[in-house]
């Protein structure tokens, strides 16, 4: 156990220390909120990807479907998944084209500055609450394969996404999001590969699933499951996460593909822990702690590096996630408030002297 806590410590102080180099080409607000205006479709897909892809596509999805069967992975990955695709679709390029350097500029240039700063004051709590979960549930994780209890794991996810978020911006974010994108895909696929394994291969695998536990709709009126799809969809098409990524861009082509891409690689990927849930509901009965599931797996199936790996998989989707809320909150109060408010300050001030 000590061998895992140490691999995934070292992990977490390589993408500190990355997060830290990046920092030196900052030089003005774009650059720290924007990163220059300057993403490529490959930084851009995997920023995108990896910022959506946080505890809820990973710990909680399978917990969930290990629950209630296929219809509680409706909301993740399926509905969240609708909604990067659809912003690809249809708000991507517009929104690039204004210019803006957050969504809440949008407000201000439709409505008014009132318009503007009570959007901020909605948005910012909603991403500290998102983070806080993020956050939860990586404490979470690191108490079920480490041993260093939840508290313990709390202070440590805070202290390393606040150090290079603060430090790094938007431009730390998105090159540890490569570096953490492409580790959510190995380790997730390499536990999803040794669970069929086990299982007896994928006909095995699927033969186990009882038909009912296959239902994507299930329950509820029409209305219900309205309600259940609209919420996530619309809701984060109007994140500031999302839109600084693609207001980051190099262009608005750019932008609308990294949204397509990244929503189609959200969704693949995500069907891994989907999977992962549905086959374990049997294989796992009786599981106190249905959000320990894929920390389980990885002691059952993996070898002692194979673990370290997985956990900072893990880690890594939670992470990437944290940052990204943090920085939108800090982007919306510091643009939208504090340095407009100190222009205001120093205009009447000037008119005093």
């Amino acid at each position: 156990m000590n061998v895992l806590l140490l691999g995934v410590v070292a992990y977490i102080v390589a993408q500190l220390a990355l997060g830290l180099l990046v920092s030196s080409r900052i030089r003005n607000e774009q650059d720290y909120l924007l990163a220059g205006r300057s993403l490529g479709l490959s930084l851009a897909t995997f920023s995108v990807f990896a910022t959506w892809f946080g505890a809820e596509s990973c710990v909680s999805a399978s917990a969930k479907v290990y629950e209630h069967g296929l219809s509680g992975a409706a909301v993740d990955p399926f509905a969240y998944g609708a909604c990067l695709l659809l912003m690809g679709a249809f708000f991507a390029a517009p929104l690039w084209k204004r210019g803006f350097t957050t969504l809440a500029d949008l407000y201000r240039e439709r409505y008014s500055i009132a318009v503007e700063r009570v959007a901020v004051l909605l948005m910012v709590p909603t991403s500290i609450l998102w983070a806080a979960a993020q956050i939860r549930a990586f404490g979470q994780v690191f108490d079920s394969t480490a041993g260093v209890g939840m508290q313990t794991g709390i202070c440590i996810g805070a202290a390393v996404a606040i150090a290079y978020t603060a430090t790094g911006g938007l431009r730390a974010d998105v090159v540890t999001d490569l570096f953490q994108g492409i580790v959510i895909i190995v380790g997730m696929l390499l536990l999803c590969v040794l669970v069929v394994s086990d299982a007896g291969g994928m006909s095995e695998a699927y033969s186990s699933v009882q038909g009912a536990r296959l239902r994507l709709f299930e329950g509820g009126s029409v209305w219900e499951q309205l309600e259940t799809w609209a919420v996530p969809i619309c809701g984060s098409l109007a994140a500031q996460e999302l839109v600084s990524r693609i207001l980051a861009t190099k262009c608005h082509v750019t932008a609308r593909r990294a949204s397509l891409f990244g929503g189609g690689l959200y969704v693949l990927v995500g069907l891994m822990p989907v999977g992962l849930g549905l086959l374990s509901f049997h294989r796992l009965p009786d599981l106190h702690e249905p959000e320990q599931l894929l920390s389980i797996l990885a002691q059952k199936h993996l070898s002692m590096p194979m673990q370290v790996l997985f956990v900072g998989a893990l880690v890594s989707a939670i992470l990437s996630t944290v940052d990204s809320t943090l920085l939108a909150a800090a982007a919306l109060t510091s643009h939208n408030l504090i340095v407009p408010l100190q222009k205001t300050i120093g205009d009447l001030m000037q008119k005093d002297s």
